[in-house]
């Protein structure tokens, strides 16, 4: 008597279970779960992917803020043609905390998102307060830098010396983290700006 097409297809979904139960159990995970893993293993990178995914939000506050401290409206922001940016006061391609030009117009990089931005040039003591600091506080630290480093003939050394006593009115944390700058400056490798990698 010929099998009829639905038993040979319930034989061989029986062959397919037992098959199943015979393998050998694959791992569950190599290596550490996800929630043990750091989503990012390079703090530069990640706040520079941060600052590209939100750049447009970012530049509006940091204008505000550069406005909110009193610098001339002429002095904020500029234009990056090969990154494609017409004008702005955040570059999030810009790595370190922030530069400014000749003229006096300053920009902040997405080093303002880095938790070891100062560490390499300003040693553990600024690196941690400026870990621990409230973006804002961060962001005016590294304004008032680039604004005395303009302030004192585009001398990193001189901003680094007056950033702490900046006419810009600033916070008492901003000045605080701007003074472990000072303390911790480790001059070997200044002229750099402001958490600027070696080049």
């Amino acid at each position: 008597m010929e099998r009829r097409p639905f038993s040979r297809f319930i034989d061989r979904m029986g062959e397919v279970a037992r098959g199943l139960l015979r393998r050998e159990p694959s791992p569950g995970m190599i290596g550490a779960p996800p929630s043990a893993r750091s989503p990012w293993h390079d703090p530069a990178r990640h706040a520079r992917d941060f600052g590209e995914r939100h750049a447009g939000l970012i530049d509006y506050h940091v204008e505000s803020r550069m406005l909110e401290l009193g610098i001339d409206p002429v002095r904020i922001g500029w234009g990056d043609v090969e990154a494609g940016i017409r004008h702005a006061a955040f570059h999030p391609h810009v790595g370190d905390g922030g530069n400014v030009s000749p003229d006096g117009r300053i920009i902040v990089g997405s080093g303002v998102f880095s938790d070891e931005l100062l560490r390499a040039e300003y040693g553990d003591e600024a690196a941690e307060l400026f870990r621990a600091s409230r973006t804002r506080d961060r962001l005016d630290s590294i304004l008032a830098h680039e604004y005395e480093e303009h302030a004192h003939g585009m001398s990193h050394a001189e901003a680094v010396k007056h950033a702490p006593e900046t006419e810009l009115p600033i916070s008492d944390r901003a000045r605080a983290i701007a003074r472990a700058m000072e303390k911790g400056w480790k001059r070997e490798i200044a002229g750099r700006g402001l958490g600027q990698p070696e080049r």
